[in-house]
């Protein structure tokens, strides 16, 4: 399926004269060493990729191959589109094209409006959405409206399942079932089953989405408005578990959720000077559940989320804070546990600060968790020795004493804790 949809997003954005003007092919390779805990410890990445942009198009690719293992490898792209760009009439792109629809959504990196690249998990990268767009500024105001029927879930380190058992060959696949029950005082063996849906009930769904600007040059204040029915980029599990003929395993059916959600958003910022802005978000993430769901399947209880989130930017600093309320409850069905939730929620954070800071080639973050009492610090640094070379070094280090909030939701921090890891990369652009 992974082939298809890489073919799927060059076949869509790759129109009109899209290789007309100087590509850039670039090619890189990174090592991350983490934990002993973790496997696999050693992580080697080739990284290729080609960029290739003009008035009128803009066309990214990266490929990510692991060296360890070709299931995990995996193919993303932020950009693939074409633009009509008329002098009085609107601005139309056709394919894959990223957008700010949420200030608050790509500070936090929680995938909500636009599908993640979480291939890597601690460096998730916002991707494009797939379709029509069409841009209008109507006086001091900017319109922007997006329609489709094909949606490009985003991309996550693959979960293997190889002989019903859980295979790691991601480091950062740590979150998986345990495989073993103990049924009547007696050990029993768990074997898993991915149930993938049908191809198509996942790539054609309807999306819109459509937002509200000012862009009245200087004007202090700007905000946002933006209202949206979209897939969810994501797939929550519902599990069916069942005794093996003879009584010697458990069979356990992990059954992906095709669902969509509703979006609203609004934000407003005021700049006080070069240096200082001050700016308030909120986003409501409004999940719509199956109207049915088997008796016989546990699944997590999802509804909705609401962000709220006040920053300010100091120059090389930004201090945000984020709440999270709502979203999730107790899971349900035959294995819910009134006290833990089998399931991990995409509640990413629900009480957490986070301190960003951006100084030449340095980049580093520092973030704190209040509800599972979690701590995340990264660092990257990235020097051009040459002009088509270049080198980064970097590292994670991630503690957390609860495994998620009171209320549920904040695993984020609590899943990837023993994922301490250094990593070390070079990359050269033809």
């Amino acid at each position: 399926m992974e082939m298809f949809l890489s073919i799927l997003i060059l076949s869509v954005g790759l129109c009109g004269n899209a290789f007309a003007f100087s590509p850039d092919f670039h090619l890189g390779f990174e090592s991350q060493i983490s934990r002993d805990v973790v496997t696999p410890s050693f992580f080697p990445i080739l990284k290729t990729g080609f960029d290739a942009k003009s008035e009128n198009y803009d066309l990214d690719l990266e490929l990510k191959m692991s060296l360890n293992h070709a299931k995990v490898n995996a193919v993303s792209a932020k950009n693939i589109y074409y633009e009509v760009n008329g002098k009085d009439s609107p601005i139309i792109s056709f394919g894959r094209k990223w957008m700010e629809w949420s200030q608050l959504d790509e500070n936090w990196g929680l995938g909500v409006s636009n599908p993640l690249d979480s291939w890597d998990r601690l460096r998730s990268t916002s991707q494009g959405l797939t379709g029509i767009f069409l841009s209008q500024d109507i006086e001091n105001l900017r319109l922007n409206l997006f329609v489709s029927y094909l949606s490009i879930p985003e991309i996550s380190p693959n979960v293997v399942i190889e002989n019903h058992r859980f295979e790691f060959y991601h480091p950062q696949s740590v979150s998986a079932g345990p495989q073993t029950f103990d049924l009547l005082n007696r050990s029993t063996p768990l074997g898993y089953n991915l149930l993938i849906p049908n191809l198509s009930s996942i790539i054609f769904r309807p999306s819109v989405i459509f937002s509200i600007e000012p862009v009245k040059k200087n004007n202090p204040f700007s905000g946002k408005a933006t209202f949206g029915y979209l897939p969810l980029n994501y797939f929550p599990i519902a599990l069916q578990a069942s005794l093996a003929i003879p009584l010697d395993q458990i069979v356990v059916d992990l059954r992906p959720r095709v669902l969509s959600h509703n979006i609203y958003n609004a934000e407003i910022s005021y700049q006080f000077n070069k240096e200082t802005i001050f700016g308030i978000s909120e986003l409501v993430d409004q999940i719509f559940t199956e109207s049915y769901i088997p008796s016989d399947y546990t699944t997590a209880a999802l509804g909705l989320t609401s962000y709220f989130s006040p920053w300010i930017k100091l120059g090389n600093f930004k201090l945000s804070h984020l709440y999270a309320l709502g979203g999730i409850g107790n899971d349900t069905g035959p294995y819910a546990n009134p006290i833990h939730n089998l399931f991990s929620s995409r509640i990413l954070y629900k009480n957490a600060t986070q301190l960003q800071l951006n100084i030449d080639e340095i980049s580093a973050k520092f973030l704190h968790e209040f509800s599972v009492n979690a701590n995340w610090v990264s660092i990257d640094w990235k020097h051009q020795w040459e002009k088509n070379f270049s080198s980064v070094i970097g590292g994670d280090l991630i503690s957390a004493e609860k495994d998620a909030a009171n209320n549920g939701g904040a695993e984020f921090l609590s899943d990837l804790r023993a994922l301490d890891r250094i990593r070390v990369g070079v990359s050269y652009a033809f």
